[in-house]
């Protein structure tokens, strides 16, 4: 019964972030359209030159309040996620490298949320930018994209112990267990 359930919140957690990364692909799109096509920069590296570049040629900056208002949903969908795909491996090695990816994907989205809320308070407040913080930004940025390939080696980590098994006739030989 508890394994149903565990495999019921599971595909939840993944219908769920399918549907937020598609309509947020959508909304990046829409942004595109209305910035002259920079985008968003969440997704990329950047300067406050570039952010002042990207809102002097948006038409309207009220479409960046829906993406990163949005964003913050796609967060936590994506955080819901990693933290239930990282739930179904065990193993004594496994729990340790389990655990480290929980506090990875936490801090992914504790920066990505900062990332949103420095965003949107520098959209709000152009056309005064503060340069500096935008920078910080950038920085943050970065930091989240590193934590996402962080917790994909721990989540590789862990899918390699869980298809590699010690034959029991002979210790010294291996079996890949096929998915």
């Amino acid at each position: 019964m508890d394994n149903k359930k565990t495999v019921r919140r599971r595909i939840v957690a993944f219908v769920l972030f399918i549907a937020a990364l598609c309509f947020s692909l959508m909304e990046i799109h829409e942004v595109a359209l209305t910035n002259s096509g920079y985008g968003v920069l969440d997704m990329t590296k950047y300067n406050a030159d570039v952010f002042v570049k990207m809102m002097n040629a948006s038409e309207d900056i009220s479409i960046y309040w829906k993406y990163y208002i949005f964003d913050f949903i796609f967060t936590a969908a994506f955080l819901n996620y990693m933290l239930q795909m990282a739930s179904g491996f065990k193993g004594i090695v496994i729990n340790r490298i389990r655990i480290i990816s929980y506090v990875i994907a936490v801090i992914r989205g504790i920066l990505d949320m900062a990332e949103n809320s420095i965003m949107l308070n520098q959209i709000y407040s152009f056309p005064a930018v503060n340069y500096g913080l935008i920078n910080v930004c950038n920085t943050v940025t970065r930091l989240k994209f590193h934590f996402m390939r962080g917790w994909f080696v721990c989540l590789l980590l862990m899918i390699v112990p869980g298809r590699v098994h010690i034959t029991e006739n002979r210790p010294n030989a291996v079996k890949l267990v096929p998915f």
